[in-house]
């Protein structure tokens, strides 16, 4: 199975982009900062290709072989809104250049891969972040262009992430444009194509702009599972009990008033309800805030209480509540059951919060990223022959 496309796998976590992938792609080379999300990568992939370690520490000569496709999940601390909003210049951005150190190396020894995809919040398409990442990747001899895919289009919940996805200017490119992958201009009824994305292209510089890529990816899926579909709603998980009744009212006490008039008309309705619930701050205080949509708002690594997910069951009279569990909370991410979590709850919740949805990767992989492989092959064949 050695003619499957290869890649390397930066910032990769527990291996959820490799979740993704596979078996059509195969893993060159991993690695990862945090020994903890290591120890569960090496207990469902094993740990042959898994280097642990800062990627300051890692130079382009130790990877191996020849990829075709480089993929970056780098922390996303500085561009999230919930954050300290340094963009490209914060230190936790550091890591997104040492990952563009390491393809130069690796350009120098003739190995850079000629597909690159950088993942992040939407928040990487504001063009004070937008634009230096294009430039290091045009630099680099690639064609940027970016997607905005929400995982609710997959799973029951509002995930939205930018992906850049350059490749190879030359015969991989021009490839792309015949093969339908890529165009001149945005496709105005494209889900992945939203105004915020033509308003961050819109803000490159002149010299970025032509070099975008407007990628192709067809309509999302009609159908997805409900919120429900992935809970545990007849006995709670270990991890995961029941909360007392007096937790429950002072989670109903700390709601607005709109969000408490949603949870008296779910009771009204009589049937079995699921909310999904977050306590944030709102003008200095703590507040429970609800959806009914049928959606989970979007899981995030932060340890600590008050950014968990809090489900909500209503029927009739009777309201419970409970933390989401960690099985609870991969199925969200469109990991499978069989794979192994840490044993701790907050491991495997800051974990997956941490990772990127597995059916998007599966989505862009077969739609965009394994055609694009393939026509390498091609494009590359033509362009050598006599």
């Amino acid at each position: 199975m050695n003619d499957r496309p290869a890649f390397y796998d930066f910032f990769a976590g527990i291996g959820m982009v490799r979740l993704g992938l596979e078996p059509e792609w195969r893993c060159l080379w991993a690695n990862d900062i945090d020994s903890r999300k290591a120890e569960i990568y090496a207990a469902n992939f094993g740990g042959d290709v898994f280097r642990l370690g800062d990627i300051a520490d890692v130079r382009g000569r130790e990877l191996p072989g020849h990829a075709d496709m480089a993929w970056a999940c780098f922390p996303c601390q500085d561009l999230s809104p919930a954050g300290p909003r340094l963009g490209m210049r914060g230190p936790r951005s550091r890591a997104f250049w040492e990952f563009i150190r390491i393809l130069k190396e690796l350009a120098a020894e003739g190995r850079r891969p000629p597909l690159v995809v950088i993942e992040n919040v939407a928040a990487l398409l504001r063009p004070e972040s937008l634009a230096p990442v294009c430039e290091a990747l045009v630099r680099l001899g690639l064609r940027p262009g970016a997607l905005l895919i929400d995982a609710r289009w997959f799973l029951p919940q509002s995930r939205p992430r930018a992906f850049v996805v350059a490749a190879e200017e030359g015969p991989l490119s021009a490839a792309a444009w015949a093969r339908g992958l890529a165009a001149d201009g945005p496709d105005p009824f494209s889900p992945w194509t939203p105004p915020r994305l033509l308003r961050a292209f819109e803000a490159l510089p002149r010299r970025l702009r032509e070099k975008w890529v407007w990628w192709r990816l067809p309509p999302p899926p009609e159908r997805r599972p409900s919120l429900a579909d992935l809970l545990e709603l007849e006995e709670a998980p270990e991890d995961a009990p029941w909360h007392p009744p007096e937790e429950t009212r002072r989670l109903l006490r700390m709601m607005a008033p709109s969000h408490r008039r949603r949870v008296r008309e779910a009771q009204r309705a009589g049937r079995r309800t699921v909310g999904a619930l977050y306590r944030r701050m709102r003008d200095g205080e703590q507040r429970a805030e609800i959806r009914m949509d049928g959606l989970a708002g979007c899981l995030r690594a932060s340890r600590g209480g008050s950014s968990r997910l809090i489900l909500m069951v209503i029927e009739g009279k009777q309201i419970r509540s409970r933390r989401l569990s960690a099985r609870e909370a991969a199925r969200l991410m469109g990991v499978p059951d069989g794979f192994r979590l840490p044993l701790r709850y907050a491991d495997a919740y800051s974990a997956l919060g941490d990772g990127v949805a597995v059916p998007v990767v599966r989505w862009l992989s077969r739609h965009l990223l394994l055609p694009l492989a393939r026509a390498k092959e091609v494009a590359y064949a033509r362009h050598v022959s006599p």
